[in-house]
């Protein structure tokens, strides 16, 4: 490999086709941070567990004082985004940057804090008790409105377009850009096979997706976005449509449980949609010492059977919307059949 390319930057191991077709992908584009800035990321409370709170306890908070509404907002953290969906805990988070709030104006949210004092009052961080260790005073608004999310840690591309105004933890970072368009690109193979060597590599093969390389990606031409911020959409729509199959049926499989007892869905249940009837039954029995009711798997089956159906139509209409973003997208850096092959084949087991 040539002396030149071990820069001071990340050391790109690699041969000097795929080196190339990297340098093609770059040259003469704008980059993600020229265009839109470079990412920013989340919020650091400092104790969550003091800041972070459960839609039930908000709507305490709320019932108590009307006012601790202007507090509260959405809360999404790393493990929530996943690609073109989020996987809400229906958190919120206490919002109080520094020198914003007077604490009491707030009786309900003080009260709830009070606990905490002393370990609020022991961060290393000077600001006072009740207030955030960092709230990303600059740029608070940009949560609020729409946005490209993604978790820093991941084995594929994971961003979703954020429409919900959710605040976000420090395990997240967010393109300040409500264009599908954006996150079609940012979620096709090109994409991946650009970061994949420039970026940290964890355990496991999962890469870090720092600021400092994600605001070099290289972008098209914006006119020519449309068709894969239409896909994007889709993408986005038929994934929360699925995910929402897939939570009624985790949710109604407890049902199954023993009475007296607290279910425990093993990884397997979690994946139902994967199973056949038998195997479920078996899966069941296995995790509650419990097999369904014989009057009951006639009616188990059949809703089984007719849910994975459409988690599995939703899932090929995913990976067709996919493939297309990845064609479109190789049309916009003008790569021939031959460096698709490569680029595709340099990733076999890592995407």
């Amino acid at each position: 490999m040539p002396r030149a390319r071990l820069g001071d930057g990340s050391w790109q191991l690699e041969d000097d086709k795929l080196a190339a077709l990297r340098a093609k992908i770059k040259k003469g584009h704008m980059t993600l941070g020229e265009v839109y800035g470079p990412p920013l990321y989340g919020i650091k409370t400092g104790l969550n567990e003091a800041f972070i709170v459960s839609r039930e306890r908000r709507d305490e908070l709320v019932a108590r004082d009307a006012r601790s509404a202007d507090l509260l907002m959405p809360f999404l953290r790393g493990e929530n985004i996943k690609r073109w969906r989020v996987e809400s805990e229906d958190l919120f988070l206490i919002n109080i940057p520094r020198g914003k709030v007077k604490i009491e104006d707030y009786p309900a949210i003080r009260d709830h804090l009070l606990p905490f004092k002393d370990k609020l009052e022991a961060r290393a961080t000077k600001q006072e008790w009740f207030e955030l260790q960092q709230a990303q005073l600059a740029y608070q608004p940009a949560f609020a409105r729409p946005k490209i999310v993604y978790q820093d840690i991941c084995n594929s591309s994971p961003f979703w377009l954020d429409k919900s105004g959710s605040f976000l933890a420090n395990t997240c970072y967010f393109v300040a850009s409500g264009e599908p368009s954006l996150a079609a690109l940012l979620n096709s193979k090109l994409a991946w096979f650009y970061w994949w060597s420039l970026t940290t590599i964890a355990r496991g093969g999962y890469l870090r997706l720092f600021t400092q390389f994600i605001q070099t990606t290289p972008l098209p031409e914006e006119t020519e976005n449309h068709k894969i911020g239409v896909l994007a959409d889709l993408c986005q729509s038929a994934a929360s449509e699925q995910q929402g199959i897939i939570g009624s049926v985790l949710r109604r499989i407890p049902d199954l449980y023993p009475p007296g007892r607290t279910p425990k869905l093993t990884n397997r249940l979690r994946e139902w949609w994967k199973l056949d009837f038998k195997s479920f039954r078996d899966e069941i029995k296995k995790a509650f010492k419990a097999d369904i009711p014989l009057k009951q798997r006639s009616e188990w089956e059949s809703f089984l059977r007719e849910e994975s159906e459409k988690v599995r139509r939703l899932t090929a209409e995913i990976e067709q919307a996919e493939r297309e973003i990845d064609a479109v997208v190789y049309k916009l850096f003008d790569l021939t059949p031959d460096e698709i092959t490569l680029l595709e084949s340099s990733l076999a087991g890592q995407y």
